[in-house]
């Protein structure tokens, strides 16, 4: 009925109503028609009849909303995706990148080349105008990609800061303005013979490169940073490329020989040539400028108005980098700092606390009336809870908790020194170091597999003690022995464990340096509120939130994943770190010495920085080595150097050094607290720190040492020593100006005790000071460790056991032991190292702690006798806190806080 139909039309509708009738389809389609056909001629003639005006709308203006890049901070090689927000008629978006390249596009992708600070600059024009983020420029940190350890050794990282005295607002400049550059590096080579030899300028507009020789500053131990000059002319974006070459000087002075060259004091300029081509490193490090012309103005975009760069914390820290990343090997505060961060424990302390705790990887924290904890004390159970997830996406189980724990105590026997003896000292017979243990694998193997038990249906650990200890807990909160690994991570990097007898004897290999998986050494697997995103050895470390963190309710801190990133580097120059404080390119700062607290404080009084002071735990001293490897000593330091090997195996011969320190000098003038009216530590003597439980003050001992040239000399004649030739190196840190500044001050009083003593500080990189800790392999006779000790647990047995035992961390590396002193005719010495030995073991031994307390009174008494240490002193804390920084009310335990270690997830910048 409906074929012919047009296909344009709808066949489906029958019916319609027109003026209130009733018409079949096709006699619509007519009228339809007739309809068309008058409009057509309505339309014609109006077209005939009025000619309309054609009106262009006029065009609006455009307006930059907003510039957004992807992040603020990545590494060289990320691509960063910028989106301009625009309002209003858009030709095209152009951008600036900072580093000397553009763009275009309302959304583009930059990937940085050089790591630095760059400016970002975006301009939108349109037919009408243009706009631009000038007075809003975005401000971009990158971060050098990762090295390995070996190339990373050989280079300093760059950095480049303004003195904001003279440059209020660099890094924006005027047309003609002098803009000063402070040139400086985070930590010098640490590689054999190698060094830095120039800074090289490049002002990123045509002039020429300015290159600079670097100056090596003994009394300070660092290399002098430089300071570049320069006047731009014309207004726009530069890219200030500052590049540090390092060199091998060994191969140089070869060259220079060769060209007969000699009398060397420095580098000069004219041999820059001879240096690259020697073996060489060059690294630079862009920081882009604006320079504005008169009338312009130009800044950078601040959150809430005054925090800078907001989202990234940038913390400048001096201090060496971490000796390793993982948490069974590394014994370190700057590796404790990046372990807390990236690694959870089954509890964790309590903010302040360090009495009460809090689940983290377990549900709860186990107590006798919750039955997680037996009767008896002696059997510890946790529960793990459930999704919680690596930051790699794998799940967390009970056997990842099982494995990790095992690995620690089987790397309890690493040298140098391993944290594992902590869980050790109540699970293993005789804390782990029963004759024959760890050479004897079924043995290994069967009191391992029974101290610690697990069960997959429960998803439960269960630890069995040997002895009741309160302290236990404490042992299972520290990040540093007690951090749970991805074990499927560890698997596929080849550091899987053998759960058999021969399988756990043979592991124990890799606690040892030489036979380190480096990949696990340098990497890091876990489950905390951040990952690592880039390392670089000696330098830096980047830390990202962790995207698959399993946030803790109703828990400050773990409740959240946190939203910063953290931009960690690693100083040697204080003054760096100075110049970043005041120019805000630093949030958070530690480690400055006594003589910029003015500096400091001049910036707290106009606001700028927090101060924060509390007391901690961490108590710095000298150490002596009685078994000196002297072959060793003679290629690290020089042959002048001569001195017994077990010189320091006399404690007569100690005992005249004690009394040689000047301890007053030391704390008034070289600690600093009388020239600053600062408090930074106080004297103490004795191993157990004031605070703590079982603290002997020193009024309750005696023979303790004291400033006194004519008793020392006593010491030395009755020594049989005295008038004996020695030239002894003392090692302090690189970039430690006050204890070089003691130790200087030591050797003079040395010569003046005995004239045939001479001594002379001598700088070395941390990380070498502590691989050096190994038994018959410790070149270093006398030396000082930089935070000598601060708490893996708040109870005496954490200093006791490490400082006097001979199984401590640095007794087992100094040749501290009754089998020695015997054997080098010391029987009496021997003795009372023996007996002071037994107290520390019984008092451990006991459940009574009043009777603990007692014994270890006793020990302290015969450690002062036998002048083990000298005790310099105990530190007070002091933090240098950006005012945008908040959170810092839950950093003062002591056990993180005296370590000067920050956990950036309390932490917030806005």
């Amino acid at each position: 009925m409906f074929k012919n139909v047009p296909k344009f039309l709808n066949n489906n509708l029958s019916i319609d109503v027109i003026g209130g009738f009733f018409m079949e389809k096709k006699s619509l389609y007519a009228i339809v028609a007739v309809i068309v056909v008058i409009v057509i001629i309505v339309a014609a003639a109006a077209v005939l009849l009025y000619k309309p005006t054609t009106v262009t709308p006029t065009p609006t203006a455009p307006t930059l909303v907003s510039v957004t890049p992807s992040t603020q901070l990545t590494t060289v090689g990320s691509s960063v995706q910028f989106v301009a927000s625009v309002t209003g008629n858009v030709t095209t978006v152009l951008w600036n990148f900072g580093d000397g390249t553009t763009g275009a596009g309302l959304i583009v992708n930059h990937t940085y080349t050089q790591p630095g600070k760059y400016l970002v600059f975006a301009n939108a024009t349109g037919p009408s105008g243009y706009s631009n983020n000038l007075k809003n420029l975005w401000l971009i940190t990158v971060s050098p990609s990762a090295l390995s350890p070996a190339l990373a050794s050989e280079i300093t990282e760059p950095t480049l800061a303004f003195n904001t005295t003279v440059n209020p607002n660099a890094p924006i400049f005027t047309v003609n303005q002098s803009a000063l550059f402070d040139a400086s590096y985070l930590q010098p080579p640490t590689a054999t013979n190698w060094t830095i030899g120039y800074y090289v300028i490049n002002y990123g507009d045509g002039t020429p490169l300015n290159i600079t020789p670097t100056l090596y500053n003994t009394s300070s131990g660092i290399y002098l940073h430089a300071v570049f000059n320069h006047m731009y002319t014309k207004s726009g974006f530069y890219p200030v490329n500052i590049t540090i070459v390092t060199y091998n000087e060994t191969l140089f002075m070869n060259d220079l020989v060769t060209n007969n060259v000699t009398g060397i004091q420095y580098l000069p300029v004219r041999y820059y040539n001879q240096v690259m081509s020697s073996q060489h490193e060059v690294v630079s490090y862009i920081v882009s400028v604006y320079v504005a012309a008169p009338t312009q103005i130009a800044g950078i975009l601040k959150a809430s108005g005054t925090v800078p760069n907001p989202g990234v914390i940038t913390a400048a820290e001096l201090t060496h980098s971490p000796f390793s990343l993982d948490p069974a090997i590394d014994y370190d505060w700057p590796g404790l700092e990046i372990i807390a961060n990236i690694y959870e424990t089954l509890i964790a302390y309590n903010g302040s606390s360090i009495s009460s705790f809090i689940p983290i990887i377990s549900k709860q924290v186990p107590t006798i009336e919750n039955g997680g904890i037996s009767a008896n004390g002696l059997n510890y159970t946790f529960y793990i809870r459930s999704n919680i997830k690596f930051s790699n996406g794998d799940i967390l189980n009970v056997f990842d908790v099982y494995a990790s724990l095992v690995r620690t105590l089987l790397f309890m026997m690493g040298s140098p020194g391993t944290p594992g003896w902590i869980l050790a000292q109540d699970l293993l017979p005789q804390g782990g170091y029963a004759s024959g243990l760890f050479s004897n694998g079924t043995a290994l193997y069967n009191n391992i597999t029974h101290a610690i038990t697990y069960d997959n249906a429960t998803q439960s650990i269960t630890f069995h003690l040997l002895k009741p200890d309160f302290a236990f807990l404490d042992y299972l909160a520290d990040p540093e022995g007690a951090s749970i690994l991805d074990y499927n991570w560890l698997v596929q990097h080849g550091a899987g464990i053998e759960f058999t007898p021969q399988g756990f004897l043979s592991y124990t290999n890799y606690s040892m340096e030489q036979n380190y998986n480096e990949f696990i050494q340098y990497h890091a697997m876990g489950s905390g509120p951040y990952m690592i995103q880039n390392y670089l050895a000696s330098q830096s470390i980047l830390l990202v939130p962790n995207p698959n963190y399993t946030p803790i309710p109703n828990v400050p801190g773990y409740n959240r994943t946190p939203i910063d990133k953290i931009n960690i580097l690693y100083l040697k120059d204080p003054e760096t770190a100075v110049l970043m404080m005041e120019s805000q390119e630093a949030d958070i700062t530690f480690g400055l010495p006594p003589s910029d607290y003015p500096v400091a404080s001049h910036l707290q009084s106009e606001g700028k920085l927090d101060i924060y002071t509390f007391p901690t735990f961490s108590i710095n001293f000298y150490l002596f080595n009685w078994n000196i490897n002297t072959t060793l000593m003679h290629s690290m330091f020089g042959q002048e150097y001569n001195i017994p090997a077990h010189y320091f195996a006399n404690s007569l011969v100690r005992k005249a050094f004690a009394y040689s320190f000047n301890y007053n000098i030391f704390i008034n003038d070289i600690l600093g607290n009388k020239i600053y009216g600062a408090n930074f530590g106080f004297h103490y003597t004795g191993i157990i720190p004031k605070g703590m439980p079982g603290y002997v003050p020193p009024n309750e001992l005696y023979n303790v040492p004291e400033f006194n040239l004519t008793l020392a000399k006593q010491f030395m004649l009755q020594s049989g020593e005295y008038n004996v030739s020695v030239n002894i190196p003392i090692v302090v840190y690189a970039g430690d100006p006050m204890d070089y500044s003691a130790s200087s001050m030591w050797a003079q009083n040395l010569s003046e005790m005995d004239p045939n003593i001479h001594a002379t500080p001598i700088y070395l990189p941390g990380t070498l000071i502590l691989g050096y800790l190994v038994p018959d392999g410790n070149p270093m006779p006398l030396f000082n460790v930089q935070g000598s000790w601060s708490p893996d647990y708040p109870y005496p047995p954490d200093y006791l056991n490490n400082m006097y035992l001979s199984s401590g961390f640095y007794p087992n590396g100094l040749g501290w032991n009754f089998t020695n002193l015997i054997s080098w005719g010391y029987t009496d010495e021997a003795n009372q190292y023996q007996n002071m030995s037994n107290y520390i073991i019984n008092g451990e031994n006991t459940v009574n702690q009043t009777i603990a307390f007692s014994d270890w009174k006793i020990a302290e008494q015969i450690a002062v006798n036998l002048t083990l240490y000298v005790y310099t002193y105990q530190q007070t804390g002091i933090w240098y806190y950006a005012p945008w920084i908040h959170g810092v009310e839950y950093e003062e335990n002591p056990i993180f806080a005296g370590s000067e270690d920050t956990l950036f997830f309390y932490l917030t910048k806005n």
